[in-house]
């Protein structure tokens, strides 16, 4: 679900931000677009909190946002029946992490290091961390809706 060409990613200087090709890839097609450029980065760091949040019983959508442009997509829970396009939350939780992981390893062996890597590596922890542990709502569901930002 979560595409990137880790051929694109650089960084313009030590220790700055990575810039590189980001997109999510969907049912009904790319979001923002294919071969989308931004902060891949900074982007699953802010994606993977935004997912940890959705964990809590009281929390029903989070956000997750694109920094170039308006774009971002809107992760609501939903009960019972599973709606057309609902992704099971352990199957969008294992993406994430993959994508992390890919990236923190492609990273570090391009030497394209920073703070913001080194977060990521951190969030990436806590992913699998959270993979592990049991959870009473095993099957809960997430559905992704598009929806550009106010």
């Amino acid at each position: 679900m979560i595409a990137l060409d880790l051929q694109t990613f650089q960084q313009s200087r030590e220790g700055g931000n990575v810039i590189g090709v980001i997109y999510v890839d969907l049912e009904s097609g790319a979001f923002p677009e294919a071969g989308w450029s931004d902060f891949p980065v900074i982007i699953l760091c802010r994606w993977a909190e935004a997912l940890m949040q959705l964990e809590t019983p009281m929390r029903r959508e989070v956000i997750w946002q694109f920094m170039d442009g308006p774009h971002s997509l809107a992760l609501t829970k939903v009960t019972g029946a599973a709606p057309s396009g609902s992704l099971i939350f352990e199957q969008l939780e294992s993406d994430l992490l993959a994508a992390a992981q890919c990236v923190v390893s492609h990273c570090e062996r391009r030497n394209l290091l920073s703070n913001d890597l080194n977060e990521l590596q951190m969030w990436a922890g806590r992913l699998r961390l959270n993979k592990t542990m049991q959870r009473p709502e095993a099957s809960r569901l997430a559905r992704i809706e598009i929806r550009p930002s106010v």
